[in-house]
């Protein structure tokens, strides 16, 4: 499933002053950087059970967008709506973009499984001092 430009303006409650355009190339730039950070499904132990869905790929995506689309909102919003409801409208949109953002970052997280993997690792000594070492000199 894609992002599309219904999906957004539902998100955002159909604002007035957002251009289909604007949402067009802002689902095209985070497509793209979603899709770079996304953990490859061809890595080692990546199997169906704990691959990235497309799902979360797509709620990442929207999230990302709608905090792009709501600053420009904010700056658009002197060419749209009355002096009066300008105020209560920036600050609306500054709390809701700030939550969206939030909300982005922990997707993309998600996405990305920054630090993941799919086996554990742990630190070990690749060098053996000759005390510890079980080699003797003797044997040879």
């Amino acid at each position: 499933m894609a992002v599309t430009i219904a999906q957004i303006r539902a998100m955002l409650g159909q604002p007035r002053g957002l251009l289909d355009d604007t949402i067009t190339e802002y689902i095209s730039i985070r497509t793209l950087e979603v899709n770079k950070k996304r953990r490859s499904s061809t890595l080692y132990g990546v199997s169906s059970d704990n691959a990235v869905s497309d799902d979360l790929v797509d709620a990442a995506i929207k999230a990302l967008v709608s905090a792009d689309c709501l600053s420009v909102m904010v700056d658009v919003i002197p060419t749209f709506y009355p002096e009066k409801e300008q105020g209560a409208i920036e600050q609306r949109y500054k709390t809701q973009a700030r939550v969206f953002r939030e909300r982005a970052d922990d997707l993309l997280k998600e996405v990305a499984d920054k630090g993941g993997t799919a086996f554990y690792l742990k630190k070990t000594n690749t060098r053996l001092d000759s005390t510890s070492s079980s080699f003797n000199d003797s044997t040879l």
